[in-house]
C-alpha cells in the first residue's frame, strides 16, 4: 500500500515538475541562438531552399524538415520561440518515460525507476541543455531504439527489432553525432547475432528499412547535385570543428551544474560494478558511460550539451545501481527525496529568479522579428544568430567568423565578402564592427575574419540600441513585402 502512494507521490512529482518546465523553460528563458538557428533552417526548406546546397548547415536535415509545416504556421507570431521551447521540454519527458521503460524491462524496480525519471525531468543541467536543437529529439529516438531492442530480445517480435532500428535510423537523421553513440549497441547487436538472440531473418527484416531510406536520402541529395556537399559538411567538416577550440576544448561543466558532481562519481562507481556482475543492458549502458566520458574528457567538451548524454547515462546507472542493494535503497529514498526537493528550489532560483527580470527585455532575435519581414535580408551577429523569417545575405548565415572561416578552408564554399553584400542587398539589419576569426581568437590572437566599413554603417543604418544590431535608415527601407505565389517580394 505505501508503495503504491510513493509510486503516485512520484508520478504526480514528475507531472507537476514536467508542467512548470514548460512554463520556466519554454515561456521565461529566452530562446538561444540553436534554437533560432533552427527555425529558421526550417523556414528556408519551406520556402523551397535545399540545405548545404542553398544555404551553410553541418547537421542532418530530419528537425528542419518535420518543423517546417509548424514554423510555416507560427511564422507572423512571436509565441513561435515559446511553443518550440515547449516542445523540448516536453520531448525531455519522452526520453525520460523510454528510459523508465527501459529500467523496468531491466527488472528494477517502479520506485527506483521513477526516481532516476524525476530527476532527469528536474535535472537543472538537462533542461538548460536540451532546448530545440537535433540533440534533443536524437537522444527520445536513441532510448526509444534501445528500449525496442531490448522488448525484441525479451519476446521476439520482428517489429519491435524493425521499430527499434527506425528509431536509431531517425536519431542519426537528426543529428550524425548519434554514430558514436550506436558504436556499443551495435557490438552488442552483432553479438546477439551470433549467439542467435537475434534471428537472421528478424535483422535483414529490421536493417531493410533505414537502408531503403538512406538510399532514397542519397539519391535525393545526388539527384540536386548536393551528396558531395552533404558529406564535406556534415562529417569532415565536424571533425575539425574542435580544432577551432584551444582554451576551452575540454572544459568541465561550472558548478552551477551540480548534477554532474553527482551523478557522475556514482555513475563511474556503478559502471564499474556492472562492468563486472551486469547483465547485457547495465554492461551495454556501462561501456556508453565509459565511452562518454573518454570523448568528454579527452575529444570535444566545450559546451554543456555535448556533456549531457554523459550525465543522463550517470543519472541511470546510479539509479539501477541504488536498486541492486534493497538496504541501501531503502535508506536512500529519504535522501532521493530530499534530492528532488532541493532540484526543484535550485530551478526556482537559478532559472527562474535569475530570467524572470529578463523576460520584458527584447533580445536579438525578438528584436529581429519585429523588425524584418520574409522580404527583408540580415547579416546575423557574431556568436549570434538572430534572424528567423528573413532572408539571409550569403551562404554563409552563422557564427560568421568561424563557421564560414573554416568551411573555406576545408572547400565547401569561400566566405563572403560583407561590405559587398551590404552594397548589393542592403540589407536591413546588420551586426556591426568586427568578426574576429574565432580559431585565433581562443589562442589569443585578435585576428579579423570580417570587417564591416564604419562608412557603410554611418551612411546606412543606424544604431538600434541593441547589442551591436544596426539597422537600415528609414529612408533606405522598403515596404509592403508580399508573396507573389513563388517568392516574398516588396511592391514598391
Amino acid at each position: 500500500m505505501k508503495a503504491d502512494i510513493l509510486r503516485k507521490v512520484l508520478w504526480g512529482y514528475i507531472a507537476v515538475v514536467v508542467l512548470w518546465s514548460c512554463y520556466v523553460y519554454g515561456i521565461i528563458v529566452k530562446a538561444n541562438g540553436d534554437n533560432v538557428e533552427h527555425l529558421h533552417s526550417s523556414w528556408l526548406i519551406w520556402q523551397g531552399y535545399q540545405p548545404y546546397k542553398d544555404f551553410f548547415q553541418h547537421h542532418n536535415p530530419l528537425l528542419w524538415y518535420l518543423s517546417a509545416p509548424f514554423v510555416a504556421l507560427m511564422i507572423d507570431h512571436i509565441e513561435i520561440f515559446f511553443v518550440c521551447n515547449i516542445i523540448s521540454v516536453l520531448a525531455v519527458g519522452i526520453m525520460a518515460y523510454f528510459q523508465y521503460r527501459l529500467m523496468l524491462l531491466n527488472q528494477n524496480g517502479r520506485i527506483a525507476s521513477l526516481l532516476m525519471m524525476a530527476c532527469i525531468v528536474s535535472s537543472f543541467s538537462v533542461l538548460w541543455a536540451l532546448n530545440y536543437r537535433p540533440d534533443t529529439f536524437m537522444y527520445v529516438c536513441f532510448f526509444a531504439g534501445l528500449w525496442l531492442f531490448f522488448c525484441y530480445l525479451e519476446k521476439q517480435k520482428v517489429w519491435m527489432l524493425v521499430t527499434s532500428y527506425l528509431n536509431f535510423f531517425c536519431a542519426f537523421m537528426f543529428t550524425q553525432k548519434v554514430l558514436l553513440s550506436l558504436v556499443i549497441p551495435a557490438i552488442f547487436m552483432f553479438y546477439s547475432l551470433i549467439v542467435k538472440k537475434i534471428k537472421w531473418r528478424d535483422f535483414l527484416w529490421a536493417c531493410l528499412l533505414p537502408v531503403l531510406l538512406a538510399a532514397l536520402y542519397a539519391a535525393y541529395l545526388y539527384y540536386n547535385d548536393t551528396l558531395l556537399l552533404y558529406w564535406r559538411a556534415n562529417f569532415p567538416f565536424n571533425m575539425h570543428i574542435p580544432e577551432i577550440f584551444a582554451r576551452n576544448r575540454i572544459t568541465f561543466p561550472p558548478r552551477e551544474y551540480f548534477e554532474f558532481y553527482l551523478f557522475i562519481p556514482l555513475g563511474g562507481i556503478a559502471s564499474v560494478y556492472f562492468l563486472i556482475k551486469g547483465n547485457m543492458l547495465e554492461r551495454l549502458l556501462s561501456l556508453l558511460f565509459v565511452e562518454e566520458t573518454v570523448l568528454r574528457m579527452f575529444y570535444f567538451s566545450a559546451f554543456l550539451h555535448y556533456s549531457i548524454f554523459w550525465l543522463i547515462l550517470g543519472i541511470m546507472l546510479t539509479a539501477m545501481f541504488l536498486d541492486k542493494f534493497p538496504r541501501i535503497g531503502k535508506s536512500s529514498l529519504v535522501l532521493a527525496g530530499i534530492y528532488l526537493i532541493f532540484a526543484v528550489a535550485y530551478n526556482y532560483k537559478e532559472t527562474y529568479l535569475k530570467e524572470k527580470p529578463k523576460f520584458y527585455s527584447p533580445s536579438g532575435h525578438e528584436y529581429a522579428f519585429n523588425n524584418l519581414t520574409p522580404c527583408d535580408t540580415a547579416i546575423n551577429g557574431y556568436y549570434a544568430v538572430s534572424n528567423l523569417r528573413g532572408k539571409d545575405a550569403g551562404y554563409y548565415w552563422v557564427l560568421l567568423g568561424q563557421i564560414d572561416v573554416l568551411g573555406e578552408k576545408y572547400g565547401i564554399a569561400k566566405r563572403d565578402d560583407l561590405n559587398k553584400l551590404i552594397m548589393a542587398k542592403m540589407p536591413k539589419i546588420v551586426a556591426g564592427g568586427i568578426y574576429w576569426d574565432t580559431y585565433w581568437e581562443q589562442r589569443g590572437i585578435k585576428k579579423t575574419a570580417h570587417r564591416i566599413d564604419p562608412y557603410l554603417l554611418d551612411t546606412y543604418y543606424k544604431y538600434s540600441g541593441l547589442g551591436d544590431i544596426f539597422i537600415l535608415k528609414e529612408r533606405y527601407q522598403k515596404h509592403d513585402c508580399r508573396y507573389n505565389g513563388q517568392k516574398w517580394e516588396y511592391v514598391d
